[in-house]
């Protein structure tokens, strides 16, 4: 199932979208931190990371085709980490509940960490992440470097693919060999088309005064305290689990 990068941004339907783009941004921060927090080898902190996981899912509501290639995406990347199980065993000498209990916390965490971060991001279209980074109190190095990598990503990858089936019809090549023809060419052609499509969005983005503050009218209301007191709520109790399980 392939999803691309540019379609989960801003595709969400879910009553945070109603949010000031600086809460969406907070809130998805503090359901992913309490995500990674709580222990999910034990029954409590599991429920915690469950219940935060499928509340934040509920209240932004992004496609479930979204969903869906994100927790394939999790599976591929965590599942394998089973196969460490006999070696977990082995150095530490517990049973093999305890053995699974590492392999399977990082399986919870990385699956349901994904699935939080591409919820919030689903919330959150360019100009929303804009402003919300703006209107926080992140460098802004780091705000223009992150937007920067959320704009680009979707032209650069176009750009890769273009010339991959450029070069596949010119050398009736296959796939394999198209790919690897594509590797052995950035220097010569990929970098260079890159750099200048990036001095041409820098010239773009200048003339049309992304250097100025923003002048959006989203402002903390009620819908949005609320909103981060039940993030900041689920965090506490994923910190209060974590610390009663020693």
């Amino acid at each position: 199932m392939r999803l691309a990068w540019h379609e989960v941004w801003g595709s969400a339907r879910g009553p945070v979208v109603r949010l000031a783009p600086q809460t969406r941004i907070l809130a998805g921060t503090a359901a992913f931190a309490a995500c990674m927090v709580a222990p999910v080898a034990t029954g409590g902190g599991a429920a915690v990371v469950g219940a935060v996981c499928a509340s934040w899912l509920a209240a932004c509501r992004p496609p479930a085709r979204t969903i869906r290639a994100t927790m394939l995406l999790g599976l591929v990347l965590f599942l394998p980490y089973f196969a460490l199980t006999p070696f977990v065993e082995t150095a530490t000498g517990s049973g093999r509940l305890a053995a699974l209990a590492v392999p399977w916390s990082l399986v919870a965490r990385g699956t349901t960490g994904l699935l939080v971060s591409t919820a919030a991001a689903s919330t959150l279209t360019a100009t929303d992440l804009r402003e919300g980074l703006l209107r926080l109190p992140v460098p802004r190095i780091a705000s223009a470097i992150l937007l920067q990598i959320v704009i680009q990503t979707a032209s650069l990858g176009a750009e890769t693919r273009r010339i991959a089936a450029a070069m596949a019809v010119r050398s009736a090549s296959a796939r394999v060999r198209t790919t690897w023809r594509v590797l052995c060419s950035l220097p010569q052609v990929w970098i260079p088309r890159i750099v200048a499509r990036a001095d041409r969005v820098a010239a773009a983005m200048e003339l049309r005064g992304y250097c100025v503050q923003p002048v959006g009218t989203h402002r903390l209301r009620t819908p949005d305290h609320l909103a981060l007191a039940a993030a900041v709520l689920a965090l506490c109790i994923a910190v209060l689990v974590r610390w009663t399980t020693g």
